[in-house]
C-alpha cells in the first residue's frame, strides 16, 4: 500500500472528504528545521561570539520585530518559510525609513491585516498563510501600504495579547482611550501590554470551576504567565496591575522595565496604598488609575478642593461617593467632551488623585471649587489632575428578565408586559417604512450612546425618504438588535422611564424613607427627576420636563423583591438646575440607593419608571439587609505576588453569572418566584459574589441551590421545560431576525450632484477612505464584529466571547467616538479648513468615492449582489453625519446636471502613486496627534496634548540608533548576557532560562547623542 493510500484510508476513517487529490499530485518533502530564531537571535544559541562573527547580522527594531511576531502568532507566516534572506531584506527596508515611516513595519502590518495572499488554485488549508514571504517585497500593495493616521490626543496606541491554554495571539497596535498611567508614562507607551486570558478561541471565556480540579492546569498556566512574565520581540514584560473592568474580563496590564523605570516604581507613583492590607481592596484601588479618563488640561483655572462631611444616619451613608463642583468649572470640564446637547451636564463621573465617584453641579460653589467627601477619598496619590470618565446623560429605561420577574412577583399583571411588547413589535416593523414612526421611536428610545438621536436627525434630514443605503442599513441593524435583545433578554423599552446617574439632595428638601409600623401607613419617599421631553430636539434649551407622580426605581441587576422601590417624584424649584440625574433624599432612616441592590452614588446608574401600568400594588416589600463577608487582612504589606494569586483565585472561583442564572431559573420554577426562601438565599449569595472583587471572599454556590432543569427561554443545553410564566410568554412571541446589508438602493443625489469635485480632491478622499476602512476593519477584527454598521451604531448583533451585551455597547461607545474624531480631524486637515465652503466639498468627495467603490463592486458582480458577498465599506463619509444632512438640504442649485460619471480607472489606481503619501504627510494627517483645525486651517491655539506626543504607531525613541548597529550595541548585548530571567511565556518557542535578550538601554538614556540627533533632525 502506497503512502497516499494509507493516508486516504486514515482520513476516510475520520469522515474527512478528499477532493481533487491523487497519488500523482502527492509528493513528499524532506523534513526541514527552521533556523528562524537562530538568525533573529544569534545570542540565544551561539552566544555573543556568534553575534560578533555574523557577517550580515539581523537587527530589527522592536516595533518591526513585534509586528513580525504578530504575523507569526496569527498564522500569516510559518517559521519554516522565513529564511535569513527575508529577515535581512526586512532589516534593510527598516533602515531606509523616511520621515518616521518604517516600510518594514508597514509591510508586516499589511500581512497581518490583508487576510491572506488571495485565492489560489485548489483547496488551501491555511488561507491566511503567506508561503513565499520574499514575494511580498515585489508585491505593489504590500510595499506601498501606508502607515496609520495620527490619533486624537486623548488616545494611545495599545498592544494587546491574548493568552490561551495552547498559544498566544499578538495584535497590531490599536488606538484606545487613555488612562492616567498610560498618560504619565507616554514615553514608554510601547512597553505596555494589555494581556487577556481566554480559553481556546472557539470556546471564549475561561469559566470558573470552584470545586473541580479539571481545569487546574489551565489556571496554573495563567499563574505562571503572571508570575514569570511574557517575552515578546526580545523584551521581557512583567505583570503590572489590572483595571477593575479588566479584572472582570480576566485581563491585566504588563510592562517591560528599563534600567530607569520598573513596575514597582510605576505602582508606587500610582498612589500610597500601603495602609491597605486586604489584597482585593488593594487591587481595586490600584485599578482606579486604569479607568479610561480625559484629564482637564486646557482649562485656564485649576480646581480648588475642599472637604465636606458625609451625611450619615443609623450607620447608613446618604452621600456615599458623591461630591460637588461649581458651575464655572463644570463648563470648562464639559467643553472638550463635545456633547450633543448644548447645556452643561449636571454631573460627572471622575477620578482625582485617589478620589473617585460623582461630582454634581451646585450653584453654591463658585469659580473653581470642588467639594469632596471622605467616602470619595480612597488613597493618597501624586496625580492632581481632574479626570473625567463620563458626564451625566439621559437614556431610556428598559426592562429585563430580572426586573420583570421582580415586578411580576410584586403584583404587576402579565398583560402589562405583553401589551408593551406587542406595541413595540408593531412599531419596529412599521418603522422600516414610515419615517414618522421611525422618528418617534428613535427620538424616544434613546440608547446610552445617543446613537438613536443621531439616526432620528438623519431621518429629519431626508435620508429615509431617499432610501440612502447606509442609513437604511443602520435602521435595519437597529431593529435587528432591538428584536434580538427583546427575545433573548426581554429588553422592553419603557418610554415613560429614564436610565440615569443617582445623586443626593444637598438642600435636604425631599422626604426620605422611614420605617413605620404598619408599613401601609408610610408615605412614599420622594425623588426629583428632570429629563428631556419625548421627541424634543437635543439643542432646545427648553426641552426638559420635571417628572411627577409615583415611580419605581432600581438598579441592574435586581434579584431581591425589595431591590425595586416605589417612590414619589416631586417638583422642587431649588433642584431645577439638575437634569439627567435622579436626586435622592438626604433625609430618612435609610438611604434609597442602598436599598436598590446595594447601590451607592459613586456613578451607579438607576432606572426610574413612571409608566402607571408598571407600578406594583405591593409597594413596601422589606429591602434586603446586605451582610457583607468579612475580608481577610494580611499581617504584612501586600506584595505583587499576592495580586497575582488573587487574580487566578478569582478566575477559578467567580460564580456571579452562574448564581444569576440559577436565580432566574428557580424564580421561574418555584412557588412565590423571587420571594421563595431559596431565591432569597440566592439573592444574598449574588450580593456576596458582586462584592468578591473588593472583599476577596468568594460566594460558594451549594448544589441544593442549582436547578435540575432550566426554562426554555434561557436556551440552555440539557434538560429544559417550556415555561408558561410571563418570561416564557414574552420569549415565544418574538422571532429571530437576521440582518443582511442591502447595497442596491441609490446613493443620495442631493450630495452627489451638489458640487463639482476636482480630481485632486477625489484622490485625497480615496486615500483617507482607505485609511478609514483599514482602521474600521481593525476594530471589527479585534471585537469580532460582522459588519461596519454594528461598529458605527454600537448595536452589536453577536454575543461577545467575554462580557455581556450591555457591556459591549458601553465599551463600543468611546471606541467609535474616537474613531470618528480621528478621521474628522484628518479630513478637516486635508480640506484645509472647517469653513463650510471649504469643508463641504471635501465631505461630498468622501461620499462620492464611497459611491464610486460600491458601483465598481456592483459592476464586477454584473449587477447581481448576493447575501454575504464582500462589499466595500460605506461608512467613511458618515463621520460627518450632521454635515451630510446640511449638504443635502442646502438652499442652492446643484452644480451637476446629473449623476457624476463613474470613473473605474481612477478608482482602481488607488494607492499606486508614492507621491500620495508625501502630499498627505505634508498636510499633517500622519502627525502624532490630530488636533482641532481652525477656520484658516491652523491648529487651534491652546489645544495641546495632555501628555507627550506619540507617533502614529509607537517607534523606538532614538531613530538614529535603531538604524545603525554600533559597537555600543554589541557591547550592550554582551553586558545583558549576565541578566537572567526566569521561565517566561514566549509566543513561539521556549528560551533557556536566563538566555533572553534584554531591552535596549540606549533607547531610554538621556545623553549628548540626543542633542546631536535633535540638531541633525532640525
Amino acid at each position: 500500500m502506497t503512502i497516499w493510500e494509507k493516508m486516504r484510508t486514515a482520513l476516510r476513517d475520520f469522515n474527512i472528504l478528499i477532493r481533487g487529490v491523487t497519488a500523482d499530485s502527492l509528493r513528499t518533502v524532506p523534513p526541514k528545521k527552521s533556523t528562524f530564531w537562530e538568525t533573529l537571535e544569534p545570542a540565544a544559541t551561539g552566544g555573543n561570539l556568534a553575534l560578533l562573527a555574523a557577517t550580515e547580522e539581523v537587527n530589527l527594531p522592536y516595533d518591526v520585530r513585534y509586528q513580525l511576531e504578530v504575523c507569526i502568532s496569527q498564522g500569516c507566516f510559518d517559521e519554516v518559510n522565513l529564511e535569513a534572506d527575508f529577515l535581512r531584506t526586512l532589516t534593510d527596508l527598516s533602515n531606509t525609513r523616511k520621515r518616521n515611516r518604517n516600510r518594514a513595519k508597514d509591510l508586516l502590518t499589511y500581512v497581518a491585516e490583508s487576510g491572506g495572499p488571495g485565492a489560489e488554485d485548489g483547496p488551501n488549508l491555511y488561507p491566511k498563510r503567506f508561503y513565499d514571504p520574499m514575494a511580498l517585497f515585489a508585491d505593489r500593495n504590500a510595499v506601498r501600504y501606508y502607515p496609520e493616521l495620527g490619533i486624537p490626543s486623548h488616545c494611545v496606541w495599545i498592544r494587546k495579547v491574548v493568552v490561551t491554554p495552547s498559544t498566544i495571539y499578538l495584535s497590531t497596535p490599536n488606538p484606545e482611550p487613555s488612562n492616567r498611567v498610560l498618560r504619565r508614562y507616554a514615553q514608554y507607551s510601547d512597553r505596555f501590554l494589555r494581556v487577556q486570558f481566554m480559553d481556546e478561541l472557539v470556546k471564549g471565556r475561561i469559566f470558573s470551576s470552584p470545586k473541580s480540579e479539571q481545569q487546574n492546569a489551565l489556571f496554573n498556566r495563567v499563574f505562571r504567565t503572571l508570575a514569570n512574565g511574557i517575552e515578546i520581540a526580545g523584551r521581557h514584560f512583567e505583570f503590572l496591575a489590572f483595571g477593575n473592568s479588566q479584572f472582570r474580563e480576566n485581563g491585566a496590564y504588563f510592562f517591560s522595565p528599563t534600567h530607569h523605570i520598573n513596575c514597582d516604581q510605576i505602582r508606587e507613583w500610582m498612589g500610597d496604598v500601603t495602609h491597605i492590607r486586604v489584597v482585593a481592596k488593594y487591587a481595586a484601588r490600584l485599578g482606579q488609575c486604569f479607568s479610561t479618563t480625559r484629564p482637564l488640561t486646557d482649562s485656564p483655572i485649576s480646581q480648588s478642593i475642599a472637604e465636606i462631611e458625609d451625611i450619615t444616619r443609623n450607620n447608613w451613608c446618604f452621600t456615599d461617593g458623591v461630591g460637588k463642583i461649581s458651575p464655572q468649572l463644570a463648563e470648562y470640564v464639559a467643553k472638550p467632551l463635545r456633547l450633543t446637547r448644548k447645556r452643561v451636564p449636571s454631573a460627572f463621573q471622575f477620578r482625582l488623585g485617589g478620589s473617585k465617584g460623582l461630582l454634581v453641579v451646585w450653584p453654591d460653589l463658585t469659580f473653581n471649587q470642588v467639594s469632596l467627601r471622605p467616602s470619595q477619598q480612597k488613597f493618597r496619590s501624586k496625580s492632581t489632575l481632574l479626570e473625567i470618565i463620563q458626564p451625566s446623560r439621559f437614556s431610556v429605561a428598559t426592562l429585563n428578565r430580572q426586573t420583570i420577574t421582580i415586578l411580576s412577583s410584586l403584583g404587576v399583571p402579565d398583560s402589562a408586559f405583553l401589551e408593551l411588547q406587542r406595541s413595540q413589535l408593531i412599531d419596529y416593523d412599521k418603522a422600516m417604512e414610515d419615517p414618522a414612526t421611525a422618528m418617534r421611536l428613535l427620538s424616544r428610545f434613546v440608547d446610552q450612546n445617543g446613537i438613536t438621536t443621531t439616526v432620528a436627525q438623519m431621518i429629519s434630514d431626508g435620508f429615509m425618504r431617499a432610501r440612502e443605503p447606509f442609513f437604511m442599513c443602520i435602521l435595519q441593524v437597529w431593529r435587528a438588535w432591538s428584536l434580538r435583545l427583546l427575545r433573548e433578554k426581554a429588553r422592553i423599552v419603557v418610554e415613560n422611564g429614564a436610565f440615569v446617574f443617582g445623586c443626593v439632595d444637598e438642600t435636604r428638601t425631599l422626604r426620605g424613607y422611614h420605617e413605620l409600623d404598619p408599613p401601609r401607613s408610610q408615605e412614599h419617599p420622594q425623588i426629583f427627576l428632570q429629563v428631556p421631553r419625548p421627541g424634543a430636539p437635543p439643542d432646545d434649551p427648553n426641552s426638559y420636563m420635571v417628572v411627577t407622580g409615583l415611580c419605581v426605581v432600581g438598579r441592574n441587576p435586581s434579584l431581591h423583591p425589595g431591590d425595586i422601590r416605589v417612590v414619589e417624584a416631586v417638583d422642587v424649584p431649588a433642584l431645577h438646575h439638575l437634569c439627567d440625574v435622579v436626586v435622592f433624599p438626604a433625609n430618612g432612616d435609610r438611604d434609597i440607593p442602598s436599598m436598590c441592590s446595594g447601590g451607592d452614588l459613586d456613578g451607579d446608574d438607576f432606572f426610574v419608571i413612571w409608566e402607571h401600568t408598571l407600578i406594583p400594588p405591593e409597594r413596601n416589600h422589606p429591602p434586603m439587609i446586605h451582610e457583607p463577608m468579612q475580608p481577610v487582612e494580611l499581617d504584612r504589606d501586600v506584595q505583587p505576588s499576592d495580586l497575582i494569586s488573587f487574580f487566578v483565585t478569582y478566575m477559578k472561583n467567580d460564580t456571579l453569572s452562574t448564581i444569576a442564572h440559577c436565580h432566574l431559573a428557580q424564580a421561574d420554577r418555584l412557588e412565590g418566584g423571587p420571594k421563595n426562601p431559596l431565591c432569597i438565599e440566592l439573592a444574598q449569595l449574588h450580593s456576596n459574589a458582586v462584592d468578591y472583587p473588593k472583599s476577596g471572599q468568594p460566594a460558594h454556590l451549594k448544589e441544593t441551590l442549582r436547578p435540575k432543569e432550566y426554562p426554555h427561554f434561557m436556551e440552555k443545553p440539557g434538560r429544559s421545560y417550556h415555561s408558561w410564566k410571563v418570561l416564557g410568554q414574552l420569549y415565544d412571541v418574538v422571532k429571530k431576525v437576521e440582518f443582511h446589508p442591502n447595497y442596491n438602493s441609490a446613493f443620495d443625489e442631493r450630495i452627489l450632484r451638489r458640487f463639482v469635485l476636482t480630481d485632486d480632491m477625489l484622490r485625497k478622499a480615496r486615500i483617507i477612505k482607505a485609511q478609514h476602512d483599514r482602521a474600521l476593519r481593525q476594530i471589527m477584527n479585534q471585537r469580532e464584529l460582522g459588519t461596519e454598521f454594528e461598529v458605527w451604531s454600537t448595536f452589536v448583533l453577536t454575543k461577545p466571547r467575554v462580557g455581556n451585551d450591555y457591556k459591549m455597547q458601553e465599551t463600543m461607545g468611546p471606541i467609535i467616538a474616537n474613531h470618528r474624531e480621528r478621521f474628522r480631524n484628518a479630513c478637516i486637515r486635508v480640506a484645509g479648513s472647517r469653513e463650510p465652503k471649504v469643508l463641504y466639498p471635501f465631505i461630498a468627495a468622501a461620499y462620492h468615492v464611497t459611491w464610486e467603490a460600491v458601483q465598481v463592486a456592483i459592476r464586477e458582480a454584473q449587477g447581481r449582489l448576493t447575501v454575504g458577498q464582500p462589499m466595500p465599506f460605506i461608512s467613511f463619509p458618515w463621520v460627518f453625519e450632521q454635515e451630510l444632512g446640511r449638504i443635502a438640504n442646502l438652499d442652492q442649485n446643484y452644480q451637476l446636471d446629473s449623476f457624476p460619471e463613474l470613473r473605474v480607472g481612477a478608482f482602481m489606481c488607488e494607492g499606486e502613486d508614492e507621491e500620495d503619501y508625501e502630499r498627505l504627510l505634508g498636510l499633517g494627517v500622519f502627525a502624532p496627534t490630530l488636533e482641532e483645525v481652525s477656520d484658516d486651517g491652523e491648529c487651534v491655539e491652546g489645544k495641546t496634548s495632555p501628555f507627550p506626543p506619540q507617533l502614529a504607531q509607537p517607534e523606538e525613541e532614538l531613530l538614529v540608533l535603531d538604524e545603525v548597529e554600533t559597537g555600543m550595541d554589541v557591547l550592550e548585548k554582551m553586558m545583558s548576557e549576565e541578566l537572567g530571567i526566569g521561565d517566561t511565556v514566549n509566543p513561539h518557542r521556549t528560551h533557556p532560562q536566563g538566555d533572553y535578550e534584554d531591552i535596549v538601554v540606549l533607547d531610554e538614556l538621556e545623553t549628548g547623542m540626543d542633542a546631536l540627533e535633535n540638531l541633525m533632525n532640525g
